[in-house]
């Protein structure tokens, strides 16, 4: 691993100043710079609750996981992950009567739940499927990047099943595109088979 990069292998435990805080659950990565935008981790205390991290807070990453510079407090206020919008019956009845309908049934509140990904930027949690030019070659399994810019230098691929698996260092150079549940390469599979095991 390059000495000034930041391990952020998915599902790593990540510490606060003061506390192990969760583990986490994807990286934001921002295509257009190609950097990670935040960390989204799942809470230790509370295992539903997903917190969306802003990459410069960030310091470090070692054998036991990623390390923060805001203590576990400071934490536990940023903004969560799934945003959940609340539809009261109030607001149905309001749209039937614009459209001057009747409804059958009385109507129920909805809830609808959403992730706060920004706008532009791709959620990987390492269920992506990695696709080279002619074919798959592997899932995602993790993201190194750049210390003090976020910038992603290489993208981890593991390759094969349990008993045979192997994992593999992707230069970020070799991205086409970061897409929803897939990431694009810009080589072939031959080009990956030879690459040597991280």
């Amino acid at each position: 691993m390059h000495e000034r990069s930041i391990d952020l292998t998915l599902s790593a435990s990540v510490f606060a100043t003061d506390a192990l805080v969760g583990r986490i659950e994807h990286v934001v990565i921002d295509p257009s710079h190609g950097r990670a935008a935040y960390l989204v981790v799942r809470e230790e205390a509370l295992p539903n609750t997903l917190r969306l991290v802003p990459e410069k807070f960030v310091t470090s990453s070692d054998d036991k996981g990623v390390h923060l510079s805001i203590d576990a407090a400071k934490v536990a206020g940023l903004r969560e992950y799934v945003i959940t919008d609340y539809y009261p019956p109030s607001f149905f009845l309001t749209l039937a009567a614009k459209e001057h309908c009747k409804l059958p049934l009385a109507p129920s509140s909805w809830s609808v739940e959403r992730p706060a990904t920004p706008q532009g930027d791709v959620a990987l949690s390492g269920h992506e499927a990695v696709h080279a030019t002619d074919g798959k070659v592997g899932r995602l399994d993790g993201v190194l990047t750049e210390a003090h810019s976020g910038r992603v230098i290489t993208l981890l691929l593991r390759q094969g099943h349990l008993w045979g698996a192997r994992e593999v260092a992707i230069p970020a150079g070799l991205v086409a595109a970061y897409e929803d549940g897939v990431v694009r390469l810009n080589v072939d599979t031959a080009t990956i088979a030879a690459l040597p095991a991280a």
